[in-house]
């Protein structure tokens, strides 16, 4: 197992190699190298906090499945990888992969460690994982503009496209079954309070019991309060 210190100095070398400004124009649509840079500290703090709360609950052999991974994840990331779990990071953009993965390389990240840019329904279905990380992916404006709206009320009810709506909702459930059933029972999930219910929905279905902690942690980017439940 890594020494923590080693781990903290291989993460700030990590930040150190990021390319912050292309970086920053994913991630922000204004200041964005100047808005992603003031996040750094608490990156580095809330982080580490979601990875002591998280492996606290993990095994220490298994694997996770991280979907919509990104910069806010890195922490948790080296922490698993450090501590012997197998971890598979997935993110649609294949521009902010390219930039993550590149810092990895220049700071000495160990190989392996990388964030694919695939579909993370072809990953689910080709291994079984103890925990699957998902946090602000339902709410993402980009990939689900009605469901974001609804969620944080951003869009009146006389507004809202129901059709589009109903579209979004059904593959965000389906992507959701998908990743539940790829979990090995008992088994984890971490995800932010407002995404809770797509992995409620299957369990239910399933009547697998599951159990929320109370305890919620902060992320530095995005702000959710994410929290961890438990099924099986």
């Amino acid at each position: 197992m890594t020494d923590p210190n080693d781990q903290s100095r291989l993460l700030a070398r990590v930040l150190d190699a990021l390319d912050w400004r292309a970086l920053g124009d994913i991630y922000f649509h204004e200041a964005g190298e100047s808005e992603l840079r003031s996040r750094r500290d608490a990156l580095v703090e809330l982080g580490d906090q979601l990875a002591h709360h998280l492996l606290r609950r993990l095994p220490r052999a298994g694997r996770s499945l991280w979907v919509g991974a990104g910069l806010g994840e890195l922490p948790v990331l080296l922490a698993e990888q450090a501590r012997g779990r197998g971890v598979v990071a997935t993110n649609l953009r294949q521009a902010e992969c390219d930039l993550i993965n590149a810092a990895l390389r220049r700071a000495g990240a160990p190989a392996g460690l990388e964030l694919l840019a695939a579909d993370a329904r072809s990953m689910a279905t080709a291994a079984a994982f103890d925990h699957v990380g998902c946090i602000s992916l339902f709410t993402d404006p980009e990939t689900w503009p009605l469901l974001s709206d609804v969620t944080y009320g951003r869009i009146a009810p006389v507004q809202l496209d129901v059709e589009r709506f109903a579209a979004e909702r059904e593959n965000a459930r389906e992507l959701a079954r998908q990743l539940f059933e790829a979990i090995t029972l008992p088994g984890w999930v971490t995800t932010s309070a407002e995404e809770a219910a797509w992995f409620l929905e299957p369990a239910l279905a399933l009547g697998v019991a599951y159990d929320a902690d109370d305890e919620l942690v902060e992320t530095a980017v995005v702000g959710d309060p994410v929290g961890f439940l438990r099924f099986g």
